[in-house]
Parts: structure tokens; C-alpha cells; sequence
């Protein structure tokens, strides 16, 4: 008995790509090793963090608040593929967490 051959399914779908998204991941990616970069080198300085340092972490913080309102304004766009604007809201969600970690540990 000869066994019928299953053809594969194709799924045709309209959903693109959200060019926000991939800002807002791209954001959170560069906000997020930065701030890894300012953590490290405040500790390896002894705790002391330079104005540098405190510069370059501000500026951290307020790429990663950006990059959170870009992935929140793609979910709401229609038609796209949903997983960048969760993995930026993830990535800025963290960063932004980290940051409010540092700065509570730094006012202790």
C-alpha cells in the first residue's frame, strides 16, 4: 500500500516588519550595554563614579525611556509582527529597572 505524500502548508501572511520596533530594540541594546559598561567601570574605580560616568549613564537612561515609548507606540500599530516591540519593551523595561537600582543604591 502506497502511502499518499502530505504536501506542506504554506501560511501567506500581510505582517511586515515594525521599523520601530527594531529602533526600539536597537535602542535598548546600545542603552543596555552602556549601562553595563558605566556599572563596570564605576566598580573597578573604586565605587566612585566620575561625572563621566554619571553623563554617560543619564544618557542611558533617557535613550532607554525613549526607546520604551517607541515600542509601546509599535504594538500599536496593525498588521506587523508583535515580538521586536515586546523584546524592546523588555530590553528599555530593564535598563530603566537597573538604572532605578543604581540610583536608589547610590542615595543609601
Amino acid at each position: 500500500m502506497v502511502q499518499p505524500v502530505k504536501r506542506k502548508k504554506h501560511l501567506f501572511t500581510s505582517k511586515k516588519m515594525s521599523m520601530r520596533a527594531l529602533m526600539s530594540d536597537c535602542l535598548g541594546a546600545i542603552a543596555a550595554t552602556f549601562t553595563c559598561v558605566t556599572v563596570y567601570l564605576t566598580f573597578r574605580n573604586g565605587g566612585q563614579a566620575t561625572p563621566r560616568y554619571a553623563t554617560a549613564f543619564f544618557l542611558c537612561i533617557v535613550m532607554a525611556l525613549v526607546g520604551l515609548i517607541i515600542a509601546i507606540l509599535s504594538r500599536k500599530e496593525r498588521d506587523i509582527y508583535y515580538f521586536f516591540s515586546y523584546l524592546g519593551m523588555a530590553l528599555n523595561g530593564a535598563v530603566l529597572l537597573a538604572g532605578a537600582g543604581v540610583m536608589y543604591l547610590g542615595l543609601r
